[in-house]
């Protein structure tokens, strides 16, 4: 895949999570920095499912990939940067902002919240990979 590609994959997939979000939270999100609040409310309620009952492997792949990608995109947006295909590890390729020499794998941190760590805030983590990419 090449990188227009990657980036009209990655876009589609943000729009995915913001039909996903209005649809089953009723939230609307706005494509800012500001909307990465609404993200974190959204996937605490998902680590409260998932601590019921588990969601299925496929479930939670796709979760965690359309709401990295629209995370992704706004800190595309807001900061800069481009979509990379991770493929060092063949068994678990991942998709990942490349901002200069650093990466943010938006959808890793997604899955870590939602499955280990509610504590973990992805409106802090964005804050967080914006200082560091402009360091």
């Amino acid at each position: 895949m090449d990188a227009q590609e990657l980036k009209a994959l990655m876009q589609a997939s943000a729009e995915d999570a913001k039909i996903y979000v209005q649809e089953k939270h009723h939230i609307q999100l706005a494509g800012d920095l500001a909307s990465l609040a609404q993200v974190d409310e959204v996937l605490a309620s998902l680590h409260a499912d998932q601590q019921i009952k588990p969601h299925s492997a496929e479930l939670l792949f796709t979760l965690c990939n359309i709401m990295g990608a629209y995370i992704g995109e706004v800190f595309i947006q807001q900061v800069g940067g481009a979509w990379q295909s991770n493929n060092i590890d063949q068994t678990a390729p991942y998709m990942a902002v490349q901002f200069g020499d650093k990466e943010f794998p938006f959808a890793s941190v997604c899955y870590h919240k939602i499955t280990n760590n509610n504590t973990i805030s992805l409106q802090d983590y964005v804050n967080q990979a914006k200082q560091n990419a402009m360091q």
